[in-house]
């Protein structure tokens, strides 16, 4: 085969090239620390870097923000928890000394506050918040638990049905007739008007609400008691009367017949007389729906935990109405933290603060308000008996001394509802403390859990990290080498070149 100058000249040259095109390649290994620049260079370098820079994107999401995020929720509710249980504590400490009638006269104003406080302090750790979201609201992250302060609430009023098992209903201690100084003139004219005062017990059902109406702010009657045995048939409760009950009624608050109900619009208590606790005892499910106008800061909010009907005022002044069915179990919020790892990081506030506790504390509340009232009312009579008024008429003497009996007998009545009320109670806060004791429990293993997969998500991180670099970065010193060998091939290459390039025909004549 007959080699010419071209040739060796052509082949030189692609050879040369060649070189070049190493030393580029070596050249850019250097500046980019990368083995490759585009993916025709490497498909299988190409194609495994998109892959394992996925991955690591996946795991940096994970570690710096899906878990940080969880835990930082998880230690929030914890210390919510704790701070409810703190709560608690404090007000079973109370039960305690009420169940043995340890408060003084002058004690029970202050622990009246206390209550009130605790109460208070319980539902504001219901609205608390993690990066702008409520933690205890379930899906509605956006709306807290309870009303704050700093809401606008006269725009609300709701239509609520609230459902209670018979086992809710329970006896509560009253005094019918009781003692009232101010009708002092009225016995002494007439004393056949005056009644003896009569210690009973009534069958009643606390709602969790009080300052409850008939009708909403529309007008429209909402109030509705229905009940249902264990196959969901109706229970028929037509033969019996419902009466409401206002301020102004306060006497009858508690004198319920056989067949009657009384609902008390101030304290969001149903009352039942025999007949009527007869038929619901062998229900399987009670449901009152009532209406809830004067919505004040501090109570919860209705669409949180039962079947309601909000009503909204708008600035135009029409009203807006939303439907909210009752949340089912299940509004649990889940944080993906690891490949096909997710974990629960909310707890239902439902649960945490359920609604009877605000009747509990409440009952507690009445019972210390109702024994104070019965001693003033005490007080008052005795100071009679030195008034110049009546002192000088022996009638009234007699009355006033007959009314400070059975005052003795209400105040003493009133004092075994309070030790009834707060003995009971110490049992119902224990129960609850048992139910937060066991919500924290849940808490602790979600964190443990959290802990374990964070480690593991570390691991992750660093072995993708190393596999990614492994894959794309070159070595420093084994490319310097591969470049100074590139080079020195290049450098012949033109060498060699140079010198071909150079001889002509000329030459050879």
């Amino acid at each position: 085969m007959r080699i010419t100058n071209q040739m060796i000249t052509g082949n030189s040259l692609r050879n040369m090239q060649k070189s070049m095109s190493e030393v580029n390649t070596r050249t850019n290994q250097m500046t980019t620390g990368k083995k490759i620049s585009k993916a025709s260079e490497d498909p299988v370098i190409a194609i495994r870097a998109l892959k394992l820079r996925t991955t690591v994107r996946q795991l940096e999401q994970y570690k710096g923000k899906n878990i940080p995020d969880a835990e930082s929720w998880l230690k929030i509710t914890n210390t919510s928890m704790e701070n409810i249980t703190k709560r608690i504590t404090d007000i079973s400490e109370y039960c305690v000394q009420g169940s043995t009638d340890s408060f003084s006269t002058t004690d029970r104003s202050a622990i009246v506050d206390a209550l009130k406080q605790l109460r208070s302090m319980i539902y504001d750790e219901g609205n608390s918040t993690y990066a702008g979201r409520y933690i205890f609201s379930g899906f509605k992250t956006d709306r807290s638990l309870a009303f704050s302060e700093t809401e606008d609430t006269s725009i609300y009023s709701y239509d609520i049905t609230q459902h209670v098992k018979p086992g809710s209903i329970d006896t509560k201690n009253v005094v019918l007739d009781e003692v009232d100084y101010t009708k002092v003139d009225d016995y002494i004219n007439d004393p056949s008007t005056y009644k003896q005062i009569n210690p009973e017990k009534v069958y009643r059902i606390h709602l969790a609400y009080n300052d409850i109406d008939r009708a909403n702010n529309e007008g429209t009657d909402v109030l509705n008691i229905n009940a249902t045995d264990a196959a969901g048939n109706a229970i028929d409760l037509t033969g019996f009367t419902i009466n409401v009950k206002e301020t102004t009624d306060a006497d009858t608050y508690y004198k319920v017949a056989d067949n009657e109900i009384n609902v008390i619009k101030e304290t969001g208590e149903i009352i039942f007389g025999e007949n009527v606790y007869n038929t619901l005892k062998a229900a399987d499910d009670i449901s009152v729906t009532y209406a809830k106008n004067n919505v004040q800061s501090g109570e919860l909010r209705p669409e949180h935990y039962f079947d309601c009907i909000q009503h909204v005022v708008q600035t135009d002044g029409s009203v807006k109405d939303i439907t909210y069915d009752k949340p089912e179990e299940g509004q649990s919020i889940y944080y993906e933290v690891n490949f096909n790892q997710s974990l629960k990081v909310n707890t239902e506030g439902n649960k945490v603060i359920p609604e009877y506790i605000g009747g509990y504390i409440d009952d507690l509340i009445y019972t210390l308000d109702e024994l104070d009232a019965a001693e003033k009312t005490k007080i008052k009579l005795e100071a009679m008996l030195d008034d110049p008024v009546y002192s000088a008429n022996q009638d009234a003497i007699n009355q006033i001394k007959r009314m400070i009996s059975d005052a003795d007998i209400e105040v003493a009545a009133k004092k075994e509802n309070l030790q009834k009320t707060f003995s009971q109670n110490i049992t119902n806060f224990k129960d609850y403390l048992s139910t937060i004791s066991a919500i924290q429990s849940d808490i602790g293993s979600r964190m443990s859990k959290l802990e374990m997969i964070q480690t593991r998500v570390t691991e992750q991180y660093a072995e993708f990290k190393e596999l990614k670099s492994t894959n794309e970065d070159v070595e420093t010193d084994e490319v310097i080498i591969d470049f100074n060998e590139a080079n020195l091939v290049y450098e012949s290459a033109l060498a060699a070149t140079s010198n071909i390039m150079t001889k002509t025909l000329l030459d050879y004549i």
